[in-house]
C-alpha cells in the first residue's frame, strides 16, 4: 500500500535515494506505531483475514524478493552477497553499496528458486572462471583473495583530501593535534583515540562550540566524516576475511559453504527434472554438480586434502591442509546430497526412489558383503551381488539392483511375505513403517532400469 501511494504521488524531481529514504522510513513508522499499540493494549483480539489477502500478501512479497535477487545479479552471471546502506539524515536520502564477491552470495541465489536453469548454468560456469575459485584444491573460497595493507600504511590521509578541507588544513598549518597529526615520516593520520566516526563525531560536535573553528566544523563536518570513512573505509569491514590468512580468513576454502553449494545445485537439478527441461541441459546441470562434488575432500588424496579425506574439518587455508577437524556443518549438507545422489526422497509422505544423479559406477562389480544394524541395534549381514548396492533408510536396508525393465519395488515383510510394487514408491502406509522403525519391513528391494541414472 505504501509502495502504491508513493508511486501515484511520485515526484519527478526526487532521486532513487531519497525515494528509498522515504519509503523505509514510512515502513519504519508503520512498524513504530504497531509497536506502540502492542505495548498499550497487549495483543488482544482477532481479525479474520480471507485466503484471498493472504495470497496477495505473499504475492506481494515474493514480487519484492524477486526484484532484490534481480537486482543483485551481476555482471558475468553472478550475484552479490550482501549490500550495506549509508542514511543521510540531514539530506533525506538513503544510498545502497555492494560488498566484494562472496561464495554465500552465489548459494543463496541458486537456493533462491528465482533462478531459471539457464541462469543456473551460466552461474556455475561463470563460478569456475571467478577469483573465488582455488584451481589447486579444485573448489571455491569464500571470497577472492585480498591485497592486505600493512599496518603502518594504514590511517594515512592523502594531502588531497588534506587540501579539500579548510578546517584539517588549518590544523596541519597550526600544528593543531585536535583531530590529525603527523608522523615522523611526514604522513599526517587521525588520531588513534578515534576507534570510529561515532568518536569523531562527537569530537566534531564537541569543537562546534569553539570559536576558532565554529564555523568550519558546521560546514565541513560532513566532508570530514567523509574522508574519515575514505580512509579506514569502515561500511566495508568484513573482519577476518579481509584480513587475516587462517581460519576462514583471506584465501580460505570453507567446506560448509562448498557443501552447501553442492545441495543448492542438486536442487536446482532435480527441479530441472521435475520440469521437464531439455535434456542437454539437465545433463549440464548434473555435469557441473559433479564438478562441484570432485573438489570435496573425499576425492581427494590425504597428500592433497591435508588430512584424512573422510573426516570433516572446517576450512582449508592457502598456506597449509585441512584445518580444524570436528562435526562441522558440512556433514549435514553431505547426508542430504548422498541421499539425493542415491535418488532416495520422501514427497507428500510417502517413500520414492528415483536414482537420476546416480552414477552406474557406483554399483558393485564383484560380490560383497553389507554390514549393518537393524531397527533393534542388532548387527546384520547381507551379502551383496555384482550389479548390486545397499545402504539403509530408517535402519531398513535399500537393495538397488540393475535391470532392463522399468523400476519395481519388492517389499520383504518380518512374517516373510513379499509385495510387488510396480512403481517407484511406497504408499503412505508402507512409507510410515520405514519412518516408525517397526520392523514390518524388513527388506527394500528396488530394481532400476539402466537409463534412468545418470549418464
Amino acid at each position: 500500500r505504501i509502495a502504491s501511494e508513493m508511486e501515484i504521488n511520485k515526484d519527478q524531481s526526487v532521486t532513487p535515494v531519497e525515494y528509498r529514504m522515504e519509503y523505509v522510513s514510512r515502513l519504519g513508522k508503520q512498524f513504530e506505531e504497531y509497536r506502540e499499540m502492542v505495548y498499550k493494549n497487549g495483543f488482544n483480539g482477532t481479525e479474520d483475514l480471507s485466503l484471498d489477502d493472504i495470497c496477495e500478501f505473499f504475492s506481494i512479497i515474493k514480487e519484492n524478493l524477486d526484484y532484490t535477487i534481480s537486482a543483485s545479479k551481476r555482471s558475468h552471471g553472478l550475484y552479490h552477497a550482501y549490500n550495506t546502506i549509508q542514511i543521510h539524515a540531514k539530506k533525506r536520502s538513503m544510498d545502497v553499496k555492494h560488498l566484494d564477491l562472496m561464495l554465500e552470495g552465489q548459494v543463496s541465489a541458486l537456493s533462491s528458486g528465482a533462478l531459471n536453469i539457464d541462469d543456473t548454468i551460466k552461474l556455475l560456469e561463470s563460478l569456475f572462471t571467478s577469483d573465488l575459485y582455488r584451481d589447486d584444491m579444485r573448489s571455491f573460497m569464500l571470497y577472492p583473495k585480498k591485497e592486505t595493507t600493512p599496518f603502518l600504511h594504514k590511517n594515512i590521509i592523502p594531502y588531497s583530501n588534506i587540501s579539500k578541507s579548510k578546517l584539517l588544513s588549518k590544523m596541519l598549518q597550526s600544528n593543531d593535534r585536535t583531530l590529525i597529526e603527523k608522523d615522523a615520516g611526514g604522513q599526517v593520520r587521525f588520531r588513534p583515540q578515534f576507534r570510529n566516526s561515532f568518536d569523531l563525531e562527537a569530537k566534531l560536535n564537541k569543537l562546534k562550540n569553539e570559536t576558532n573553528y565554529n564555523g568550519l566544523v558546521i560546514r565541513e563536518h560532513d566532508l570530514v566524516m567523509e574522508i574519515f570513512e575514505k580512509v579506514f573505509n569502515h561500511r566495508n569491514y568484513t573482519g577476518r576475511s579481509g584480513t587475516m590468512f587462517s581460519y576462514e580468513g583471506i584465501g580460505s576454502v570453507y567446506w560448509h559453504m562448498v557443501s552447501k553449494l553442492l545441495l543448492a545445485v542438486q536442487e536446482n537439478y532435480f527441479q530441472a527434472v521435475r520440469m521437464n527441461e531439455p535434456l542437454e541441459k539437465v545433463k549440464k546441470l548434473g555435469q557441473l554438480y559433479y564438478d562441484i562434488r570432485s573438489g570435496l575432500s573425499a576425492a581427494k588424496t590425504p597428500q592433497e586434502y591435508g588430512a584424512f579425506p573422510f573426516d570433516p574439518y572446517s576450512h582449508t587455508p592457502a598456506h597449509s591442509g585441512a584445518q580444524q577437524p570436528g562435526m562441522t556443518g558440512q556433514v549435514k549438507e553431505e547426508i542430504l546430497t548422498r541421499f539425493g545422489e542415491l535418488g532416495c526422497l520422501v514427497v507428500q509422505g510417502s517413500v520414492k526412489f528415483e536414482p537420476r544423479l546416480l552414477k552406474r559406477n557406483e554399483f558393485l562389480t564383484t560380490k560383497r558383503v553389507y554390514e549393518y544394524y537393524d531397527v533393534f541395534q542388532q548387527k546384520q549381514l547381507l551379502t551383496i551381488q555384482k550389479g548390486q548396492l545397499a545402504y539403509t533408510f530408517c535402519q531398513v536396508p535399500v537393495i538397488y539392483t540393475l535391470s532392463d525393465t522399468e523400476t519395481c519395488i519388492i517389499l520383504d515383510n518380518n512374517d516373510g511375505s513379499r509385495i510387488e510394487l510396480e512403481s517407484n514408491r511406497l504408499d503412505e502406509k508402507q512409507s510410515s513403517y520405514i519412518f516408525n522403525r517397526d520392523n514390518r519391513i524388513t527388506q527394500i528391494n528396488v530394481f532400476i532400469h539402466t537409463k534412468s541414472l545418470f549418464d
